[in-house]
């Protein structure tokens, strides 16, 4: 097992080859985000044509590694009948709107690790 420790601000980064990130929570203590975790949720982003805040969630689920699906509302229409949001994006996981616009990431992380 292998470890690189970066000194960041007021904490220090472990990397470890399946640990992609650790996350400052509320506490104050370090959460480490796991593959194993979020491999295992079904990510969909509801969205509309030039939906600017969409493309920032798109960025920040590829900058955490977490693999979605982006469902154009509009092409398909039974997702609102499903999933009734008045603004986009929707962010489903696991078959449940928890967001709509752009979640705080903490929140996101927060969700998909408890799940």
């Amino acid at each position: 097992m292998e470890w690189k420790w970066e000194k960041r601000e007021k904490y220090f980064l472990i990397t470890e080859k399946n640990i992609d990130f650790v996350a400052l929570v509320a506490d104050g203590h370090l959460r480490t985000i796991q593959n194993s975790l979020k491999m295992n949720h079904k990510i969909e982003i509801l969205t509309t044509p030039s939906c600017g805040n969409c493309q920032v969630v798109e960025k920040m689920l590829d900058y955490m590694k977490i693999s979605y699906d982006v469902i154009d509302v509009t092409e398909n229409p039974e997702y609102l009948e499903k999933y009734p949001i008045f603004t986009a994006p929707g962010i489903v996981i696991d078959d449940k709107l928890e967001f709509t616009g752009i979640p705080k990431k903490q929140e996101l992380l927060e969700k998909l690790s408890d799940k």
